[in-house]
């Protein structure tokens, strides 16, 4: 039987595709509920938020910090337990407005559907699932996103690095509000990308229905239909403009009716402590040069994922598609910048921005590939190795100088002599042997860190105690 090439080339496609996802998958679920923990973790209170909706939509209760006459009960991390006034304590209170209502509900079902109905520690896999499947979303429509605005390269290579990169793999295994926002936002950005191609309206309704949804998972993303509308203002489709600003309106005023219907006075305490956060320059520069899991996670390539983005909006001669790209990079990092402050800039925050990241190192990995650029190389080894510091594995000075010098050779061979075939192919090579190496660095990263970290720092979990209070 004859296969045909593009048939071939079609089922390698799909296959590589599927590939690079369940990679992805599989290095999120494995231990995942080891890591991050950070002693104290949110996605717990956000299951018991939407476990008390679903129970009775008029009365939804979970944790705050900004109650202060709850007494009743303390939901008391162990971070850093042994200084006592440094005790992380989290108050449950009835009716509960911190967040809007929907991430809670996603990140319940799991835990509700078995019967876990109450204010309880839970097994933290179960915490965990909703958002291991939104992970497997977010792979998804990443790789959407990056192949159609810049083609299946970059694509394949975003998908690469999303699935790998240890920073991307521990934060999608979070139950964080942000983790469930991200592939709501991106089908939202995909479809207005179908809808700009062919103009069907199913398409861009489609988005603004998405657009909807993702502020009443957190307040900051009733920016994301403004985002949208401000596109097709640039693209003068007045139509989709009406639309989008529509959605806003229609997303915010939902919101506060069904804050006022539940309870006006708790509703609006909580806004106006929400509201007196303060906005600091530093802590928006520092929260972005130093990546952390509540503590330093030097992770190279969520660096180098960023520093592309930002090149990317200092570009002088952009396409459309890397303008489309840059502008709602730029939006989210204008909404984050508003919400700054000067300790509670937390790096969750950040995770929307993580598929922008990996498309930014997509970008990276496709000109490396076929421009083969000994420039381009150094600052991958320069960044990309850091997975073997992550993982606690050491190696020899001399050891590492010999692998530098033996990795850089075939760049600097090509760059001297441009139009050697075989220097070509050597140096092909030499980029596969190089990814190789990079990606085993993190894949070793994301599989001893918990380990290496928790040695050397006691990793506790939450802990429920009634306590009295004066």
């Amino acid at each position: 039987m004859h296969i045909s090439t593009s048939t071939f080339k079609k089922y390698g496609t799909v296959f590589l595709l599927w590939f690079l996802i369940g990679l992805g998958a599989f290095l999120r679920t494995y231990n995942g509920d080891l890591f991050p923990i950070d002693n104290n973790d949110d996605g717990l209170f956000y299951v018991w938020t939407g476990s008390s909706l679903l129970d009775d939509p008029a009365h939804l209760h979970s944790h705050t910090i900004f109650d202060s006459s709850n007494t009743a009960l303390i939901w008391r991390s162990q971070y850093y337990d042994y200084v006592p006034h440094l005790r992380f304590g989290m108050k449950i209170v009835e009716p509960w407005f911190d967040h809007p209502p929907l991430g809670g509900i996603l990140a319940s079902l799991p835990a509700y559907f078995l019967g876990y109905t109450q204010v309880e520690q839970l097994p933290h896999m179960i915490v965990r699932y909703p958002a291991l499947i939104a992970s497997i979303i977010t792979l998804l429509l990443t790789f959407v996103l990056a192949r159609k605005l810049f083609g299946s390269k970059v694509g394949f290579f975003t998908l690469l690095f999303l699935s790998t990169t240890p920073y991307f793999v521990f934060a999608h295994r979070q139950s964080y509000l942000e983790n469930f926002l991200t592939p709501i936002f991106l089908g939202s950005v995909v479809s207005f990308l179908s809808y700009l191609d062919s103009k069907k309206k199913l398409f861009l309704i489609t988005s603004a229905v998405l657009a909807f949804l993702c502020g009443w998972i957190k307040i900051p993303a009733f920016a994301v239909p403004m985002m949208l509308a401000g596109w097709a203002l640039y693209k003068k489709d007045r139509y989709a403009v009406t639309v989008f600003i529509s959605a806003t309106v229609a997303a915010v005023a939902s919101y506060v009716i069904y804050g006022f219907a539940t309870s006006s006075e708790f509703f609006v305490s909580t806004l106006a402590n929400q509201g007196v956060r303060g906005m600091y320059l530093s802590s928006f520069v520092n929260s972005f040069v130093r990546p952390v899991f509540y503590g330093d996670f030097m992770d190279g390539l969520y660096i180098l994922g960023l520093l592309s983005c930002f090149l990317l909006l200092l570009k002088k001669d952009k396409t459309e598609q890397e303008k489309f790209f840059a502008w709602f990079f730029m939006c989210w990092i204008v909404v984050l910048f508003l919400v700054s402050g000067k300790f509670n800039n937390s790096p969750w925050y950040r995770y929307p921005l993580i598929p922008f990241m990996s498309v930014g190192l997509g970008l990276f990995g496709q000109q490396l590939w076929e421009k083969k650029s000994l420039f381009m190389a150094v600052v991958f080894m320069l960044f990309g190795f850091s997975g073997f510091d992550l993982a606690g594995i050491e190696f020899g000075s001399s050891l590492l100088r010999l692998v530098t010098v033996s990795l850089l050779l075939p760049f600097i061979a090509l760059f001297l002599f441009p139009t050697q075939e075989l220097i070509k192919k050597v140096t092909t090579v030499t980029i596969v042997i190089l990814l190789g190496i990079m990606v085993t660095g993190n894949i070793l990263a994301i599989k001893q860190y918990p380990f290496e970290r928790c040695e050397s720092e006691p990793c506790l979990l939450p802990t429920k105690v009634i306590i009295e209070q004066n």
